[in-house]
Parts: C-alpha cells; structure tokens; sequence
C-alpha cells in the first residue's frame, strides 16, 4: 500500500511541478482560446442574423416574382389584342 501511495504521491508532485514550471505558457493558451472561442460565439450570432436578414428578404422576394410573372402574363395578353388590331388594320382585306 504505502509504495501505490507513494507512487501517487510523486506522480501528483510530478504534475503539479510541470504545471507550475509551464503556468505562463498555459495560461497564454487559455486566455487565447477563451478569446477565440468569444470570437467564434459572435460571429455565429451575426450569421444567425443575417440568415433571418436573408429569409425575411427571400419572402419579399418571392411575392415580387409572382407580381412580376402575373404583370408579364397581362402584357402579353394585351400584345397579343394590340398586334391583332394592327395586323387586321394593315390587312383589310382579310377579314372581307
């Protein structure tokens, strides 16, 4: 029992001493990780809005589109009566 003890005892005094001996260097990675992982957090809050930015847009978007085809569709229709009035006024004849 007493050399498992010991055996703890000098691992832990092991750790420790690195630990101790690298404190500076791992306190510097900590900070710097906090400082990215912050970092990271914000920039996923942006993109979260922008993605609602972009969903809000896609809807108004969307009903511009069917406005659009429905004028296109009316414009076409009205083109098509304009150029048969032109054509029957250019050729008479035909209609006789």
């Amino acid at each position: 029992m007493k050399l498992k003890n010991l055996f703890w005892f000098a691992t832990g005094a092991s750790i420790s001493f690195h630990l101790v001996k690298n404190r500076q260097t791992i306190k510097t990675e900590v900070t710097e990780s906090h400082q990215l992982v912050k970092g990271m957090q914000e920039n996923l809050a942006k993109i979260q809005r922008n993605l609602e930015i972009i969903q809000d847009q896609k809807s108004i978007l969307q009903e511009l589109v069917t406005d659009f085809q429905y004028k296109t569709r009316l414009f076409s229709q009205q083109a098509s009566a304009s150029l048969k009035e032109i054509q029957d006024t250019w050729n008479p004849n035909k209609n006789d």
